[in-house]
Order: C-alpha cells, then sequence, then structure tokens
C-alpha cells in the first residue's frame, strides 16, 4: 500500500473514532512508523509502505483508537523549543502550560542571570528544561512525589544537554515541612494538579485514562494543591522572589486569593492563546 491510501483509510478511521483531528493524528503516526517527517508523506504520497510497517501501523491506529494520545504512543511531545519524552508516568505538555514561561521572561529579562529555580510537580520537566534553554546560567530542581516522573524528568534532562543543570528531588506537598532542605529560589514555578472531582466525568478519554491521575484531580474544588503550597512559599522563594503558577479556566480569583493569604504580592495574571487567563505571577518580599 502506499503512503497515501495508508493516510486516507486511517483518517477515516480515526474520524469514526470521534477523534478531533484524524488526518493530522494518521499523519504523525505513519510517519513515526516509517521513521520520517509528516513532511516526507506531503512530498511523497506514493511511498510504498512494507508489511512489517503495515503491521506496526496497525498497532499504533489500535491505540489511537482506544484514544490513546498520539503523543504517548510515540512517546514524545513538543513543548517550548525542546521536545519532552512522555510516558503514562508524567503529564502530557500542553501549549497553554507555555504561557508560564512568558511571564517568566517578562520578569527576568536578563537571559544571562543565574537562577535558580524550582519547579514543583515537575513530571516531564517541561517547565524547568525550557527555563534553562532560556537562562544559560540558571539551575532548577525538579521536584515531584512519582519517582517515575523524576526519571523521565532526568532522561529528559539529559538529552537535551541540561544534565548539570537540573536535578530531581522526591517529595509530595501532602506532608507537614514538606519544603524543607529545598532552600530558596529565585524562582518557584508550578502546574499542579487543579481539576475538581467533580469534572472527571467531562474530560477527554486522552486526559482521564492516560494521564496521571495525581497530576490532574486536586479535591473537591480543584485548589487543594495551592493550599498545601503558598503557605511554603515564604520559605521557599528569596527575597524578592517570584511564584508562577498554571490554573484552569475561571480560577483565577481564587488561586490570587490563596496565593495573597500566604504572604505574597500578586504581580498578573497570564493569558493563553484562547484567551483564558491561564497563569498568575506573584512577589515574595520580607
Amino acid at each position: 500500500m502506499t503512503a497515501k491510501e495508508i493516510l486516507s483509510a486511517l483518517t477515516e478511521r480515526f474520524g469514526r473514532a470521534g477523534i478531533e483531528e484524524p488526518a493530522a493524528d494518521a499523519r504523525a503516526l505513519v510517519a513515526f512508523a516509517i521513521g520520517v517527517t509528516p513532511v516526507f508523506l506531503r512530498v511523497h504520497p506514493d511511498f510504498a509502505v512494507e508489511p512489517d510497517v503495515l503491521s506496526k501501523i496497525e498497532t499504533f491506529a489500535a491505540r489511537r483508537v482506544k484514544r490513546e494520545p498520539v503523543s504517548k504512543i510515540i512517546e514524545t511531545r513538543g513543548f517550548w523549543r525542546l521536545d519532552f519524552k512522555v510516558t503514562k508516568d508524567v503529564l502530557d505538555p500542553r501549549p497553554d502550560s507555555e504561557t508560564l514561561i512568558e511571564e517568566a521572561l517578562k520578569l527576568f529579562p536578563d537571559k544571562t542571570a543565574a537562577l535558580r529555580i524550582l519547579d514543583l510537580g515537575t513530571g516531564s520537566g517541561c517547565l524547568a528544561q525550557a527555563l534553562l534553554c532560556e537562562y544559560v546560567n540558571a539551575r532548577a530542581v525538579g521536584f515531584d512525589a512519582s519517582d517515575a516522573a523524576l526519571k523521565i524528568a532526568a532522561e529528559n534532562a539529559a538529552t537535551n544537554g541540561m544534565a548539570g543543570r537540573f536535578e530531581t528531588k522526591s517529595g509530595g506537598w501532602d506532608v507537614s515541612g514538606w519544603f524543607e532542605g529545598l532552600g530558596q529560589f529565585d524562582l518557584v514555578i508550578s502546574n499542579p494538579p487543579y481539576i475538581a472531582e467533580s469534572e472527571r466525568a467531562g474530560l477527554a478519554p486522552e486526559v482521564v485514562n492516560f494521564d496521571p491521575e495525581r497530576a490532574l484531580f486536586a479535591g473537591a474544588d480543584g485548589l487543594d494543591a495551592y493550599r498545601k503550597i503558598a503557605p511554603a512559599l515564604p520559605f521557599l522563594l528569596k527575597d524578592g522572589g517570584v511564584f508562577i503558577a498554571e490554573f484552569g479556566k475561571g480560577q483565577h480569583d481564587a488561586v490570587r486569593e490563596i496565593v495573597v493569604s500566604a504572604g505574597l504580592d500578586f504581580n498578573a495574571f497570564g493569558v493563553d492563546l484562547g484567551g483564558v487567563v491561564r497563569c498568575l505571577s506573584a512577589f515574595w518580599r520580607k
């Protein structure tokens, strides 16, 4: 079969399965199975696909029909200017989270600054490592309760040439004094779990079935993680340090109240490309 024939059949099959972008997903999976870029398939639609590759494509297609994300099938997701390995053990990085990086760049314009950065709930390490990509003299700590996630984050740091500037720390914010021993930072950044349990039924299968539950849900109103993180910020931030956190649609006022109640000075909200208020920044001043 030719690449064009396979893509046509897969696109129809994915469409019937309710997948939002069937053609793009088909192209990505076929290209990955062959070992070429999606652009190659556009340029060479009559490329003959060997039987062993067809078998591989079918395996990938069956997983996608079950709504496993393409990124989890090919174990790669692009974020900022880097590629990250993603597995079932880490949250799939999403473009909305790049808003946090944009806010950090506004607040720390000197890209030669030797910043010390803490990424709370680091997962794949995408936030911390995107910042290390921009701040060449910075160092970062990725903090996470999942040792499996920390292993992926460390692997990504090595792949992205940042192993010497990125370290991992295991721990969760569900225990008293969880922040002790981490030190103080110029920037604490976080994309914590923020989905309310009541929203579980409305989530896409790609999210609820393939992202780690502990990275998604945070109590009845989705705000539990902020309530545990906020009191630690005066201990984690240097004088004049910045906290930047992501949250869900409509949560901005509640998160701001939690952060301000911990003694921080609210600075600004960040808006993602979809027009949603996606993150906030706040300063700690003694």
